[in-house]
């Protein structure tokens, strides 16, 4: 039991620490708490209290203590482990409202509360099973289905892989928590069977560690880092996404009023002089011209969707290098390839990785002041596909590659319609395929973009 206190303990604090704000997580937290929670309870009088008696330190202040740290993890190990997997479900289904969620949090804690005054303390912690069989049986029940149904309506295929990573790891304890820990103890109480709770939750670990430590996989260390920054960047890009619509749209309406009230200007005023004229057509033109960048900025900024499928990553690179031929030979620019095979596949969207190269190349051009060299490297390096565009251009200061993939951020001259959203929405792209964009640079020296892309469904 100490064992179990111990691995739950550590579990939970490694899920808090990923990412304290993240409400599934912090739920995930709270059931490892319970569970660490039920082995300190019973390490307490199975453990704890025989040493201190061995050793003749059973002293009154310290029973008290021991007795009341019993009847506070027990109580707490028990009650609120259904409600925390109901809670779970449903914050990590995304199928309510943020209102609905706040509600249910405190309608569905009821039971715990009236639990207070059901359950028998002295001499020691008696659980009331019979009253938790009637809500904490139905709650996991209640949470079983919404992940099931959470998992087999989910569109999103990265989201439906880590919906079912998530429930593998889950179901073993959850099913053996709720047969041998709320349903059997109802009516059996003496043979203790719900013990064997530990096992399964020592295959879930297992499982776990397995995923954490397997190369290059999806659940792997730096996979399970990449799932929590794909996650974060998810959240932050749906949060911009809904600012700059917002933006967009009050920005536009008032153009729209701007550019009505100068043609009633135009058309009420018969006579204008010199000067007024042309600053109605300075406002017109001003006018338009935001409309454009205000339209830019609106198809550039629908949310992504990514279907990927397994393509020939060499041929597309060597597409979008055809593609950009011309601008190559005007600008002098001479094109290097590395290829360490011949052809390399992986999985991707091809419409919107080609973007993501042209708009890689194009910068590489840019960046190019007068001749000068673009190198292009791929090879595959396990589960993974690497392309790396290197050139020798004029590089990017060290204050300003930190914020390179920020939206809006731009070294450029607002011209053109350019908008400082090219990299971001790049590396939105990446992220969402399951791979990553990584830019290293130094002034004067040239910089690399590194393209990583996963070979495995």
């Amino acid at each position: 039991m100490v064992a179990l206190f111990v691995i739950s303990g550590l579990f939970a604090l490694i899920c808090y620490c990923y990412d304290p704000k993240y409400p599934p997580l912090r739920w995930m937290t709270l059931l490892l708490a319970c569970a660490s929670s039920a082995g300190l309870s019973r390490a307490i009088i199975e453990s704890f209290i025989p040493i201190l008696n061995t050793h003749h330190m059973n002293f009154n202040w310290l029973n008290t203590f021991l007795y009341y740290a019993r009847i506070i993890t027990g109580f707490f190990s028990i009650y609120f482990c259904p409600w925390g997997v109901l809670m779970h479900a449903i914050v990590y289904s995304e199928r309510f409202s943020n209102k609905t969620i706040n509600n249910l949090k405190y309608i569905l804690f009821t039971p715990i509360i009236v639990m207070i005054f059901t359950t028998t303390y002295v001499p020691d912690i008696v659980p009331d099973f019979k009253g938790l069989f009637y809500w904490g049986v139905p709650y996991i029940i209640t949470g079983y289905i919404i992940h099931l149904y959470s998992y087999f309506t989910e569109s999103d295929p990265y989201k439906k892989k880590t919906r079912f990573i998530t429930f593998t790891i889950m179901h073993p304890i959850m099913l053996s928590a709720l047969i041998l820990n709320y349903i059997v103890r109802v009516f059996d109480n003496h043979h203790e069977y719900w013990r064997y709770v530990i096992v399964f939750m020592l295959i879930s670990f297992s499982y776990f560690i397995w995923r954490a430590f397997k190369q290059d996989g999806v659940g792997s260390m730096n996979g399970i880092k990449i799932k929590y920054e794909k996650q974060t960047q998810i959240k932050a890009n749906k949060a911009i996404l809904t600012g700059v619509s917002l933006m967009n749209h009050a920005i536009k309406n008032q153009i729209f009023r701007i550019v009505t009230g100068m043609k009633l200007i135009k058309e009420n005023t018969s006579d204008l002089n010199h000067l007024s004229a042309e600053g109605i057509n300075m406002v017109d033109s001003g006018s338009d011209h935001l409309l454009k960048m205000v339209e830019k900025i609106n198809s550039k900024t629908q949310d992504i969707t990514i279907v990927k499928k397994r393509n020939n990553l060499t041929e597309v690179v060597d597409g979008v290098i055809s593609e950009l031929e011309v601008e190559f030979v005007e600008n002098h620019i001479v094109i290097t390839k590395e290829y360490l095979d011949e052809d390399v596949y992986a999985f991707f969207d091809k419409t919107p990785t080609k973007e993501v190269f042209l708009n890689m190349f194009k910068n590489a051009i840019e960046a190019i002041e007068k001749e000068g060299i673009i190198n292009v490297r791929i090879n595959k390096k396990g589960k993974k596909a690497v392309v790396i565009i290197s050139d020798n251009g004029i590089g990017i200061t060290k204050e300003n590659l930190e914020y390179v993939k920020s939206p809006f951020f731009t070294t450029k001259k607002l011209k053109d319609g350019n908008t400082g959203w090219g990299l971001y929405y790049c590396y939105d792209v990446m992220v969402k395929s399951d791979g990553n964009l990584e830019i290293s640079s130094q002034v004067n020296v040239g910089t690399d973009i590194k393209l990583t892309f996963s070979t495995k469904r």
